[in-house]
């Protein structure tokens, strides 16, 4: 079958369409590696390599803590600090934020892997993350020269 969006080649097989749609929203005003990580985290779930996409979305933590900032090379927990005592990680995504970590944590460390359900989850918190540090701020500078 043609993709009438893209004009690619997918096939169906025991009812499972592949490669699938690419999931998760697009965000807008990325920076290039972080944009990197986030797409490869989305294709990984276009073909249900679960476990990959965990992976990705903590190392899009200590991207975006990088990008702003924090020095490369240290620990993740100190990643996670920064982006906290910075402001990038308010009280209120704390726990979703702790989540991707965990998440990317038992992707890391467990043989099973992960349900497609608990991959989605990491991958649209991660996207919110996003959206929140880079989206929000790339609007606000477009908009910030119109009249109110």
């Amino acid at each position: 079958m043609l993709c009438p969006g893209c004009i690619q080649g997918s096939v169906i097989s025991d009812g499972h369409l592949s490669p699938g749609s690419e999931f998760g929203p697009k965000i807008d005003g990325l920076p290039e590696e972080v944009a990197a990580a986030y797409g490869e985290a989305r294709r990984c779930m276009q073909v249900d390599a679960f476990t990959a996409a965990e992976l990705l979305c903590r190392k899009i933590l200590m991207h975006v803590a990088v990008e702003k900032g924090a020095k490369e090379g240290d620990s993740f927990a100190s990643y996670l600090s920064y982006l906290e005592t910075k402001g990038f990680v308010t009280p209120p995504m704390k726990n979703w934020v702790d989540l991707i970590r965990r998440n990317g944590n038992e992707a890391t460390h467990k043989i099973a892997t992960p349900l497609r359900e608990r991959a989605e989850s990491t991958v649209m918190f991660t996207a919110e993350l996003l959206r929140l540090v880079y989206e929000m701020e790339a609007m606000a500078a477009k908009y910030a020269g119109s009249p109110t």
